[in-house]
């Protein structure tokens, strides 16, 4: 039976297919293996990427005569109270206004009614979407909602203290042993191996540090820059709207979309559609043109990914592991790509010549050259 021959673009495209249903396959195991053992994968991802990030500051607490230990405990309750230091801005800022901003949505809502109705948008869509909107927030009617959200937390409260707990375990010792985990790592291992070993540890380390150094940074800014805006416009919550600012600079793209979202809904409720035309565009301004001025000043091209590869990365890392994967997806993929690039550098480098052939005529001069492991004759 004689075999037909296969063009070979279907047999480069059959190939492709294959090679990319192997790479999905991989990756959906990954991400269940990611979501299954969430409660002791995810701390320790977690702990890992804080230890990059603060262990210059534990190395500063060396250098001025503190022990490591002394100093990684220091850093740990420094971020434990920054953490609880945002909570309670956000908590108190809302609780003191949440009369004042319930009567100001309801006021908004009535003008953008009234504003939509004039545009000749049918009231009955107004009033359905309002009812959807109310119902969002009141859902459950006789409780059932609430009842079954405090059961969802209370069931899931032992894995995040345990989280929590080995979260703060690994980064206790990942900073205090930072100077001597590269030695203990590739004690085991050939010399080559121990020097892949340490040159893929040092490009994790600067990707992920460098990036979120420079996130901070940026973050701040426009965490400035979008509270100024506010306080001046006179929208409430500006504490709020600062501290969520910040914290969605974290998260790219989606982060900002939330926070700039916020600004705007509440502008919207204290100062009718004016004031929230105005803060969309100090917003979109920030975000769009002074952001990435500063973020090209701040971070460089320590990511190095396209826009495109950044969002899906996000997605991704969003859908594994929640808004902890929103926040790693991007440096993450980031610092594989890095380390990919130098190991391929690092294999692209040309040997070392091999050593010069003897010279005959010395050699039958002289028999220990042409032999070098031949021990020279004894004085």
């Amino acid at each position: 039976m004689q075999t037909l021959p296969v063009p070979a673009w279907l047999a480069r495209a059959g190939i492709f297919s294959w090679l990319a249903l192997g790479v999905l396959g991989f990756s959906a195991v990954i991400i269940l293996g990611l979501s299954t053992f969430s409660t002791i994968v995810l701390p320790v991802i977690f702990s890992a990427v804080a230890a990059a990030v603060f262990a210059p500051l534990v190395s500063q607490f060396a250098r001025w005569g503190v022990p490591r230990g002394l100093g990684s405990l220091l850093t740990i309750v420094l971020i434990i109270g920054g953490l609880v230091a945002i909570v309670a801005v956000i908590t108190r800022s809302v609780i003191n206004q949440a009369d004042q901003l319930a009567a100001a949505f309801t006021v908004a809502f009535e003008d953008l009614q009234a504003w939509l109705a004039d545009l000749g948008i049918d009231e009955g869509f107004i009033e359905q979407a309002r009812e959807a909107v109310t119902s969002l927030v009141t859902s459950g009617g006789g409780g059932g909602g609430l009842v079954s959200s405090a059961a969802g937390v209370a069931s899931s409260a032992a894995g995040l203290v345990l989280g929590l707990f080995l979260g703060l375990v690994f980064l206790f010792f990942l900073m205090r042993d930072a100077p001597v985990l590269p030695t203990w790592a590739a004690k085991n291992l050939d010399e080559p191996q121990a020097r892949e070993l340490v040159a893929v540890g040092t490009s994790a380390v600067f990707v992920i540090r460098r990036y979120f150094t420079g996130r901070a940074v940026v973050a701040l800014f426009d965490s400035v820059v979008i509270s100024v805006g506010a306080a001046v416009l006179g929208i409430p919550l500006v504490p709020a709207i600062a501290v969520l600012t910040f914290l969605g600079g974290f998260v790219p793209y989606l982060g900002a979309v939330i926070a700039g979202t916020l600004a705007v809904v509440l502008g919207l409720a204290s100062g009718g559609i004016t004031t929230a035309l105005v803060m969309l565009a100090i917003v979109l301004v920030t975000q769009n043109v002074l952001e990435p001025l500063v973020e090209a000043r701040v971070i460089g091209q320590s990511l190095g990914l396209h826009p495109m590869l950044v969002i899906i990365a996000t997605t991704i890392g969003g859908i594994a592991a929640g808004f902890s994967g929103l926040i790693l997806g991007a440096p993450l993929t980031a610092t594989v790509v890095k380390v990919r690039n130098d190991l391929r550098a690092r294999s692209a480098e040309p040997l070392p010549d091999p050593p010069a052939p003897p010279d005959p005529a010395l050699a039958a001069a002289d028999p220990s050259a042409a032999d070098p492991s031949t021990d020279p004759p004894p004085a």
